[in-house]
């Protein structure tokens, strides 16, 4: 204890801070003699195992429940604030993403979260995001899975040695590596090599020469390998002059499978070792082959189906509620009357502005004739021709306006959100509020907001609503 005191002493006179023997503890791990003697003479208390340092647990079981039952109670904290205050679902994403997907975090670089929690987590966040503060269960109207654009991978990539520092299997390795181990599947395909001397490189399962790995394009060879897992500098033959490739097999060759061995050997035939070079694993993600997690990311995210068009939703210049409400209304899912009539209500399907047609969220938003109007009007006021197309997904991926200026075109892409949040209010406004449609309304309602967001995305001077409308028109 005398050597410790002292250490801690040089700590406080190097560093400048000092140690609170207050609030230290020593944690006794197994059997000690003289426990409460040894932290008298520190001057710290007693304390045991299971214990928190610095919000990590220390003691407990990595793979316990319990131990992130502090993450969930924080969640349900935070949320008891704002459950209290009305906030769009614009808002309840932002603080989704902000603050509530990052509270796990911190407790996750260390612990693999269970699957049991993450579902928990999961449902506090769609019961939040769909229901706000609302006591009664709200309908969700989008998969969790497309709200995260998340993808999952639980495969094991069960390779031995070569790139991997150690073994992780049965009771070797560190949990919290051999957990990180777990996902190496996720990037297995990614991942090519630029053979040196072939010392780390698996002659069979590496991609080294082509886009797959040679027990892939040869399938039959491979079955009887003398080692499948060889690496390549054993089968490269330094006898020659330049060398030459000697593939091993366990059993001589039939007559049918001497043909595969040669189309083997005319493949890797240009393929040469250097002893004097490293092998070099190359990310194919990336154009310069170097790897980041940004990358993987990305390439990840981008395994959706069909095209989105998020550059023009999440469109900052645009408010939050109206980006979520055209990003609904891309998925097909917001809540009019053919989807209440899905989820088992009994209600005649009617159109409320145009009293036309089935209501439906395109026809509210594109082949409403009520709606049409609106959209001629954006046309005229833009000096534009245009064909609308079938849906309000298809619209806003072929909303590019190439043919107008810089500023011209930040306001062409804001345009289309503001028309459908005009529309939305129009036809909530007679629903609920049993009022009578207006065309007058509704042209003022999108060029006012269509005014207000343009002086936040572009610097016009003076921009008051008539020189507004003549500068559309210059381009």
């Amino acid at each position: 204890m005398v050597h410790l005191s002292w250490l801690l002493m040089w700590f406080e006179a190097i560093s400048g801070l000092r140690i609170n023997l207050d609030k230290s503890e020593i944690l006794p791990v197994g059997r000690v003699e003289n426990l409460e003697n040894l932290a008298l003479e520190a001057g710290c208390k007693v304390g045991k195992l299971p214990s928190s340092y610095l919000g990590i647990p220390l003691g407990a079981n990595h793979k316990s429940v319990a131990v992130w039952d502090g993450v969930e109670e924080r969640f349900r904290k935070r949320l008891a604030l704002w459950k209290r205050q009305f906030i769009s679902k614009g808002g309840r994403i932002t603080l989704i993403r902000s603050t509530l997907s990052s509270m796990p975090i911190y407790l996750m670089s260390l612990l693999r979260m269970p699957r049991v929690v993450s579902l928990r987590l999961e449902k506090i966040q769609r019961d939040f995001l769909w229901g706000g503060g609302a006591l009664e269960r709200k309908p969700h109207l989008v998969n969790w899975d497309t709200v995260c654009m998340d993808k999952r991978k639980g495969e094991v990539w069960e390779e031995e040695g070569g790139w991997s520092s150690r073994e992780v299997r049965e009771s070797y390795g560190v949990g919290f590596w051999k957990e990180i181990r777990k996902e190496g599947a996720l990037m297995q395909n990614k991942v090519a090599f630029l053979v040196g001397n072939g010392r780390r490189v698996k002659f069979w399962k590496d991609i080294w020469w082509g886009n797959l790995p040679l027990c892939n394009s040869f399938p039959s060879l491979y079955a009887f390998a003398s080692s499948k897992e060889a690496w390549v500098e054993e089968f490269w033959d330094t006898s020659g002059v330049e060398g030459a490739w000697c593939p091993r097999f366990s059993r001589p060759f039939n007559d049918w499978e001497v043909e595969e061995v040669e189309r083997l050997l005319l493949t890797i035939r240009g393929a040469r070792l250097s002893p004097i070079m490293e092998d070099r694993m190359m990310w194919k993600v990336t154009s310069n082959e170097s790897f980041s997690v940004k990358s993987l990311y990305n390439d990840l995210s981008s395994r959706r189906a069909g095209l989105f068009p998020h550059g023009l939703i999440w469109n900052p210049s645009v408010p939050s509620k109206v980006s979520f409400f055209a990003w609904e209304a891309a998925w097909g899912k917001v809540l009019t009357m053919d989807q209440l009539k899905k989820r088992g209500w009994a209600v005649a399907n009617r159109c409320f502005m145009c009293c036309e047609e089935e209501e439906s969220i395109d026809h509210i938003l594109i082949h409403c004739s009520k709606a049409r109007a609106l959209w001629d009007l954006l046309f005229a006021l833009f000096g534009v021709c245009w064909v609308l197309p079938y849906s309000a997904r298809e619209t806003l991926i072929e909303w590019r306006g190439f043919m107008l200026g810089k500023k011209h075109r930040k306001v062409w892409k804001a345009a289309p959100l503001c028309l459908f949040w005009a529309v939305w209010m129009e036809r909530n406004r007679i629903a609920f509020d049993n009022e009578d449609f207006s065309v007058h309304r509704l042209k003022n309602s999108f060029v006012c907001n269509l005014w207000v967001w343009t002086k936040s995305i572009v610097n016009v001077d003076p921009l008051t609503l008539p020189s507004f409308l003549d500068w559309l028109g210059a381009r």
